[in-house]
């Protein structure tokens, strides 16, 4: 470490300190989570030649680049807005997006795009990239980083076609040749390049730092926050869910086909006399068909995975179905809502129970509005339709046309 280096470290870090009180004054949550990470200046050999967030020997880490703070960020409301965007990133949970089949690029610019939309221009560098960077793509705000990745890749394909070219695929085209700050991405190579169970430990850490920051923040300060903002942090606090789900399970028990053996020292082995014995333990298979069509919006989807994730916990294995009139995407549920879904078409229940009847799970819950006709296929394994709060009412005719248990979800 240099001489240099060696008097520049503790300087910076008081600066650092000083941004911070800003933050606390100003928008609290993000210096109540600031304050939890950890902070480390760092040379010019570094693999982070910015600021950054990343990995450090046991949590999440900040990393300042000497270089970088002195000539770079030498505005204090740079230094408070470069702050805060990687605060953001992180409520965002944009480090732990694993999708290589994506371009890198793309999905930088991305998780830019939904981040920068929170912090004032001013405070932000002048090459940094902003939902106006793409006039003619005409880009909703308050969008996912998929809506906005899958935009940016319409206007990549179009590139080649005269009669589409515009300002948008300059301003891509620019960015490629010009970093804008997306070289502060790079240590999230290091998560994602981690181990699912390591990543596990990864968000039990960050759920934990984002609880700590929401504790601290008084009622006026955690309402000041943008909407989007404060559902994405709640969304990761689950709510009371609508059904107790292990009495639900339990009710089911009989009909349960998937079973593993497990260890017990409480029941001798039958066939040897000795312990420890095996005993067979019931895990339920779920199919849970996810209504992603148009008139279903975020915070449903949000009440949905709420109780999916109860469910979970109970201990069964889910298949997620997302599906409004066609199956779009089939996966199994681990413990995380997904940072997208496909559909926003129409809605008919046939499919899912299509589906179901074929593979035949221990129970479909259907989560949904309820807002479509009769199906045309009548199912052949128990069915729980969860109704959204602004969903189809109990004194509405349809109720009653949709086949199994229902019950009225509340916000």
């Amino acid at each position: 470490m240099t001489e240099q280096f060696t008097r520049q470290a503790p300087r910076i870090l008081d600066e650092l300190a000083q941004t911070g009180i800003a933050l606390l004054l100003k928008e609290p949550f993000y210096a109540h989570l600031f304050s939890s990470i950890n902070k480390e200046i760092v040379g010019p050999s570094h693999e982070v030649q910015t600021l950054a967030v990343g990995l450090g020997k046991n949590s999440l880490s900040l990393y300042i680049n000497a270089q970088f703070w002195d000539e770079t960020l030498t505005r204090p409301e740079h230094r408070y807005g470069v702050l805060k965007h990687e605060m953001l990133h992180l409520i965002f949970r944009h480090l732990q997006v694993q999708e290589p089949q994506l371009d890198p690029l793309l999905l930088n610019i991305a998780f830019d795009l939904v981040v920068n939309q929170y912090i004032d221009r001013e405070q932000l560098p002048d090459d940094s990239i902003f939902i106006e960077s793409f006039p003619e793509l005409a880009l909703r705000k308050g969008e996912t980083w998929y809506y906005y990745y899958k935009a940016l890749e319409n206007t990549r394909k179009s590139e080649g076609e005269q009669s589409t070219k515009g300002r948008g695929n300059s301003a891509l085209e620019e960015i490629q040749s010009n970093s804008h700050g997306l070289e502060r991405h790079q240590p999230w190579r290091e998560v994602r390049s981690r181990s699912q169970m390591e990543n596990a430990v990864l968000d039990t850490h960050l759920d934990s730092l984002l609880k700590t920051a929401h504790q601290r923040t008084n009622a006026a300060a955690w309402g000041n926050l943008p909407d989007t903002v404060r559902e994405t942090i709640s969304s990761f606090f689950p709510k009371p869910p609508s059904v107790h789900w292990r009495m639900a399970l339990r009710r089911f028990s009989q009909s349960s086909r998937s079973t593993r053996l497990k260890n017990t020292l409480k029941r001798p082995s039958k066939r040897y006399g000795t312990t420890p014995g095996l005993r067979i333990e019931r895990r339920h298979s779920i199919t849970a068909a996810i209504d992603t069509s148009g008139s279903v919006g975020q915070p449903e989807f949000q009440l949905f995975f709420n109780e999916l994730h109860q469910l979970w916990k109970a201990g069964a294995q889910i298949t997620v179905l997302e599906v409004d009139t066609e199956i779009h995407r089939i996966y199994t549920y681990k413990g995380r809502t997904p940072e997208w879904t496909q559909g926003r078409g129409g809605t008919d229940f046939s499919a899912a129970i299509q589906w179901a009847n074929q593979q035949q799970p221990d129970l479909l819950i259907y989560l949904t509005d309820g807002f479509a006709g009769p199906s045309k296929i009548k199912p052949t394994v128990p069915i729980i339709w969860l109704i959204s709060p602004d969903g189809l009412r109990p004194s509405h005719q349809s109720w009653n046309t949709l086949p199994g248990k229902k019950i009225k979800m509340h916000a």
